[in-house]
């Protein structure tokens, strides 16, 4: 795939997960419309949703490093730890 199109996909990403951060830890409030977690009567499932939208958010920070060439491949770091 064409870098223009992977830092403007990845770049989109993190933006979304950015925001999504900022409105949750605002509100209290973390889920979809399947799960809602509140930060007061769950703290363990609200923190795992904002966990799992930090590692979006970095890991597309990470991959628009990439490529840029500024930096690793994450996904090639992620088939290390898991492969």
């Amino acid at each position: 795939m064409a870098s223009g199109v992977l830092v403007v996909v990845f770049g989109l990403l993190a933006v979304i997960a950015g925001f999504a951060i900022r409105r949750d830890l605002k509100t209290g409030i973390s889920g979809d419309g399947l799960y809602r977690f509140r930060a007061d009567s769950n703290p363990l499932g609200f923190g795992a949703i904002i966990a799992g939208k930090g590692f979006v958010l970095c890991l597309g920070a990470a991959e628009i490093l990439h490529v840029l060439g500024l930096g690793e491949d994450p996904m090639a770091l992620l088939r290390r730890i898991f492969g």
